[in-house]
């Protein structure tokens, strides 16, 4: 019996002396009593609040993702750029996005665990998810569509949906825009190799000329919320003055920096990482991350003032940080959205892989909808 007489909370234990773990059990309880009543009958969407990632953050089951996509802060920051609601259901969180042709539909089903799942294999729990999607497509009149799917849970749904579910008939479409790339972090860490020549001699150029003049702090380690600000203020209005662009990419960029903000305000909570470099004392470049599974980490950001970039600064900070995050095998560096400049830089650090997304074509419909 925990203090108080309280039945200890299924998940965790009520009971905990640090502070921060409390708030975590208590936000629990707020969430799944929240989400009681539509756990086992109909998906109710919204957008998620902090309360929504406390409960979330310890219930997906990860260890199978790699997609940009599934990580739980990308998730969370990036609802209202593709219009993202989520629910929860039959124990899985639902994810539909609003956007162009190949971001448009549902998002595979995320796995959550201890929340008593159907037993059996993935195919007999996928089989459970597909049908809440498919009744709730059929109740909201639109199409059973499907995007940001890895060729692995594209796999995955076709073999349930031709065993289970004849009625649905999808094809499939990939979007060179929508690849995640994909790195071995220790490959990053070392620059070995003619495969990294030229990187290896932009982080030398950067050490000669900075030469006891630098600096790398970890945001696990050093208070440098500020700083990171700083570097993605100064980056932004950089980029206004310079580059000429429209009023959408002008939105798209602001909207960025509030998510960097809103992001750095919840440290703690989306367990976040990264770091920024110094030279003179000053910071100069920052990169900012989150956990996607025990494997793979996820940049999220990556910005870099203008005088320090020419001087191999990108380099630089790509490199400390590979080094930072030694617990980790993999380094998502998501997707270049079609930019030529970054699919540029991406390519450049040669990934191990390329991530493709598929999202399904035409109308499909439950037979009789």
């Amino acid at each position: 019996m925990a203090e108080g007489g309280h039945k200890p909370f299924p998940h965790k234990p009520v009971y905990q002396k640090n502070a921060l773990a409390w708030r975590d059990n208590f936000c629990t309880f707020l969430t799944l009593c929240d989400f009681f009543s539509i756990f086992y009958m109909y998906m109710d969407w919204k957008i998620l609040t902090l309360n929504d990632f406390y409960f979330l953050k310890n219930c997906i089951s990860d260890s199978e993702l790699e997609g940009s996509d599934t990580s739980l802060v990308n998730i969370f920051l990036l609802q209202k750029k593709y219009d993202t609601k989520t629910a929860i259901a039959g124990g899985f969180l639902f994810r539909y996005y609003t956007g162009g042709e190949n971001r448009t539909g549902y998002g595979f089903p995320l796995k959550l665990h201890g929340q008593n799942l159907p037993e059996g294999d993935k195919n007999s729990s996928l089989h459970t998810a597909i049908s809440f999607i498919v009744d709730d497509a059929e109740s909201n009149h639109r199409d059973v569509k499907f995007c940001l799917l890895t060729e692995s849970q594209k796999n995955l749904l076709d073999a349930c949906v031709k065993s289970d579910f004849p009625e649905l008939n999808f094809e499939w479409q990939t979007n060179r825009d929508d690849c995640d790339y994909i790195y071995v972090r220790e490959k990053l860490a070392a620059l070995q190799g003619k495969t990294y020549h030229k990187k290896k001699n932009h982080v030398s150029r950067f050490l000669r000329n900075y030469e006891g003049r630098w600096e790398f702090r970890s945001l696990n380690l050093c208070n440098i919320n500020d700083d990171m600000i700083f570097v993605a203020q100064k980056w932004l209005e950089e980029r206004f003055a310079t580059v000429e662009m429209g009023a959408e990419e002008k939105n798209i960029l602001t909207l960025e920096h509030e998510m960097i903000q809103t992001a750095l305000k919840n440290k703690e909570d989306f367990a976040l990482d990264g770091g920024v470099l110094y030279t003179n004392g000053k910071p100069v470049a920052m990169t900012l991350a989150s956990r996607i599974s025990e494997k793979t980490l996820d940049v999220h950001f990556e910005k870099c003032l203008s005088e320090a970039a020419a001087n191999g600064a990108y380099a630089a900070i790509n490199w400390c940080f590979a080094n930072a995050c030694d617990s980790y095998e993999f380094l998502n560096r998501e997707e270049d959205m079609g930019v030529e400049g970054l699919r540029k830089a991406k390519l450049s650090y040669h990934p191990d892989k390329l991530l493709e997304k598929f999202y399904s074509c035409g109308n499909v419909r439950k037979s009789g909808a």
